[in-house]
């Protein structure tokens, strides 16, 4: 295959970006484009090889898998390697339980589906996965696998029709992307299928290359050149993706491998040293960029870098990309000095190296919920953020717990409601973003634990959202599966239902698993390993946390100028009322939920919480969906014959705007104000 200076010099531009956003750079906002920039190579390389081969008659599937094994498993390992050892001494056991799972995705080429399950790309807490970056290589190990078998299969039927074949396929992964992006954004951003089409774009420029050969055409090079620069600059996170928006970066280097030949003034520009230089070590510094940066965010405790340090640590990361390109890459590329025997059996050893890591790793970390529930079974306030709450929460009611005169369930806009705002005895299981699942799966239970004589219900506008649905409950799904059957009885309460935790098992933080060797390792090396507490830059991560009965909204939250929560406000509007439509299964659970506590005896509260004042005006002028929904939440209360408490008006309770937090998180004061008619 003809060597072209040029695609290096786009391996550069697409992976200098990609660095620079990761690294906190503004400007670069769009900077995310460089991974598409890197499918679209890769599947032009590929594909050209793959017809060279076949046309050719001499394509091996083995000796293809083993091309690809020396480009990408040493330096992965390497850098896998300075993860593993970082992550056992730097990352808390919530951490670490994340990073074992990255790291079997890693070893299984899953990483991708594994990110999809678990966060979403753009999170701050995204900032803080050492791994993150190699959903995208996934991606393309996908791709590796499954599109030369796809070739040497279809070829039968013709050159012309695979070409044609590979063109509809790219067409209906487009549209799924399309599709994808207004309803699963994020496996939309993760997910091969919605991807494919960029890697097919550079197989359908290798078709046409392998033809035509390669034109020299200034004005389409240099409009390809523009159209990256234009979206790395232009586009940001809130840019859906991938979408027909992606069309602009992956045309752009569709356009530059068609027509950038040599002789034009954008092959003339990524052929230069400078940018060869950096294509040929953007694989390494790819593979680097991720862990420097955020072990260095891990253990500065935040994310913002700040200029001086962000343009020290792209440094070094460009420094181990030239070593691990040299003295890693480089040998393995030479049969030489590694055979095709040798490089299978180091990736066999590599791969379940990283398995066994991985499942040491989220071992080591088990049953951390369990272990904190037990550590704080006496406290109150009890959240901290960067766990699973869902987890926690249920390990809570798997311990003994005093009666209560009330149970307070909701989401973080009830999570300042305790003893002291109602002068009287509380179990609040509030959970971020609470679903009714939340509330049938909590309070089923609670009401058997603590006998409480009423309880407390948020009603968030979010409540019974469709879309919003999800799978936030699943780390719960038996607990809510037990009390959905049972308040579903039209006889069942207290009296005959069957509590989900059997009294003897309350007592016991959880199944363990026997890793005691390695804890003790883990516990000795690691600096971080008694340390629960968010961090990074996220102000609501650091700010909700809380030990031995101090609230929840500590001064991180109370030192927020009005201002700076003005900035947030439109994000808030829509929060977790995208695409708003009724969740009639959500309505009956709700339902039932309230049926089966009335038939129990228990008193029922539906609380409004307020929103901030600026923020709700803001509602009002724009006709949002909230005003409509809490009419229809009270209709509901209404027709039940709930208690209804408070509105998400602040000035129907006399809130003001030094009341709050942020837009949507009332302080203490102001929930006082509101519960005021019901409080001891």
């Amino acid at each position: 295959m003809k060597y072209r200076a040029e695609i290096d010099g786009l391996r550069a531009l697409a992976v200098v970006p990609v660095i620079l956003f990761h690294a906190g750079f503004e400007s670069f906002s769009g900077g995310f484009v460089g991974v598409d920039i890197f499918f679209v190579i890769s599947g032009y390389l590929i594909t050209t090889i793959l017809i060279e081969d076949i046309e050719k008659k001499r394509f091996s599937l083995v000796n293809f898998y083993e091309r690809r094994a020396r480009r990408i498993l040493p330096a992965l390992a390497v850098v896998s390697l300075f993860s593993i050892i970082c992550a056992w001494v730097l990352l808390n056991p919530i951490e670490l339980n994340k990073f074992g799972f990255s790291l079997l995705g890693v070893a299984t080429f899953t990483s991708n589906i594994v990110f999809w399950r678990s966060e979403g790309y753009f999170t701050d807490s995204a900032e803080l996965n050492p791994l993150l970056h190699t959903w995208s290589l996934a991606v393309e190990e996908q791709y590796y696998v499954l599109f030369p078998i796809f070739m040497f299969f279809a070829w039968r039927f013709g050159k012309s029709k695979v070409f044609w074949m590979i063109v509809l396929f790219s067409l209906l992964s487009l549209a799924l992307s399309e599709w994808g992006w207004r309803n699963k954004p994020t496996a939309n951003f993760y997910l091969a299928p919605t991807r494919a089409w960029e890697l097919f774009a550079g197989s359908i420029a290798a078709f046409s290359v392998q033809k035509r050969g390669v034109k020299a055409n200034n004005y389409f090079s240099i409009l390809g050149l523009i159209a990256i620069i234009f979206s790395i600059f232009a586009y940001d996170e809130s840019t859906p993706f991938p979408s027909v928006y992606a069309l602009v970066p992956v045309l752009g280097v569709v356009l530059l491998i068609l027509y950038g030949a040599k002789e034009t003034y954008a092959a003339q520009i990524l052929g230069s040293r400078a940018f060869v230089s950096i294509g040929l070590i953007s694989y390494s510094a790819y593979l680097w960029h991720q862990p420097v940066l955020v072990y260095t965010r891990i253990t500065i405790g935040n994310i913002e870098l700040g200029l001086g340090l962000a343009l020290l640590l792209i440094l070094v990361t460009f420094i181990l990309a030239y070593l691990s390109w040299r003295y890693v890459e480089n040998p393995f590329r030479k049969r030489e000095i590694f055979s095709p025997k040798s490089v299978f059996s180091l990736s066999a050893v590599s791969l379940i190296f990283l398995l066994s890591f991985g499942l040491l790793s989220s071992e080591v970390s088990k049953n951390v919920e369990e272990q904190l529930a037990l550590d704080l079974s006496t406290s109150e306030f009890v959240y901290f953020s960067n766990i699973d709450e869902r987890s926690f929460v249920s390990s809570r009611l798997n311990l003994p717990l005093n009666n209560v005169e009330t149970l307070v369930m909701g989401s973080s806009r009830m999570m300042q409601v305790g003893t002291a705002t109602l002068n009287e005895s509380v179990l609040n299981l509030s959970v971020s973003s609470a679903s009714i699942e939340d509330n049938v799966a909590f309070v089923g239970e609670a009401v058997m634990q603590v006998s409480p004589n009423r309880v407390l219900i948020g009603a968030d506008p979010w409540l019974l959202n469709r879309f919003n649905a999800k799978d936030r409950w699943k780390s719960v799904a038996s607990l809510y599966e037990h009390w959905a059957k049972l308040i579903a009885k039209k006889e069942s309460n207290t009296l005959n239902s069957k509590a989900f935790f059997s009294p003897s098992e309350r007592d016991l933080p959880g199944k363990r698993s026997d890793f005691s060797f390695f804890k003790k390792a883990y516990n000795a090396i690691n600096f971080n390993s008694g340390s629960l507490v968010a961090r990074g830059g996220d102000v609501e991560g650091i700010a909700k946390k809380a030990y031995d009965g101090f609230h929840i909204y500590n001064d991180e939250y109370q030192s927020t100028t009005q201002n700076e929560m003005k900035k947030g406000f439109d994000n808030l509007l829509k929060y977790n009322m995208q695409d708003f439509e009724i969740d009639v299964k959500a309505k009956t659970n709700l339902t039932n939920l309230v049926s089966w506590l009335k038939r129990s005896g228990v008193e029922v509260y539906f609380v409004f919480s307020p929103y901030h004042p600026n923020l709700y005006s803001k509602m009002l002028s724009n006709n949002s969906v909230h005003i409509e929904i809490e009419r229809y939440l009270k209709d509901i209360a209404s027709d039940l014959g709930v208690n209804i408490v408070g509105s998400y008006n602040p000035k129907v309770n006399g809130c003001m705007s030094a009341d709050f937090y942020d837009g949507m998180h009332p302080q203490e004061l102001c929930m006082k104000k509101v519960l005021n008619g019901i409080s001891r």
